[in-house]
C-alpha cells in the first residue's frame, strides 16, 4: 500500500490530485453534492493510481527501432 501511494507519480496523477482537491474545496464552500462525488472519484484515482484503463492495461505497445529498420525497397513501374 505504501509503495502504491509513493511511487509512479506522473503528470496525469498529479493533475487528478489537484483537481480532486479543488473539487473538495469547492464542496466545502458551496455544499454541492455532485462536486463532492466527482472530487472523491478523482482523489481515489490519484491516490491509488487507478483509472479507466486499470493501470495502463490499454496503453499502446511501445515499438522499437529494430522493427522499423526492416523497410524494403519499393519498385515502381511506369504506366503509359
Amino acid at each position: 500500500m505504501k509503495e502504491t501511494l509513493l511511487n509512479n507519480w506522473g503528470l496525469m496523477r498529479i493533475l487528478r490530485l489537484v483537481m480532486g482537491t479543488l473539487m473538495m474545496y469547492q464542496f466545502y464552500i458551496t455544499g454541492d453534492k455532485i462536486v463532492v462525488a466527482i472530487g472523491a472519484v478523482l482523489l481515489y484515482q490519484a491516490l491509488f493510481n487507478k483509472g479507466c484503463c486499470a493501470n495502463n492495461a490499454c496503453a499502446p505497445k511501445k515499438t522499437t527501432n529494430s522493427q522499423t529498420n526492416n523497410i524494403e525497397d519499393i519498385v515502381f513501374e511506369e504506366v503509359k
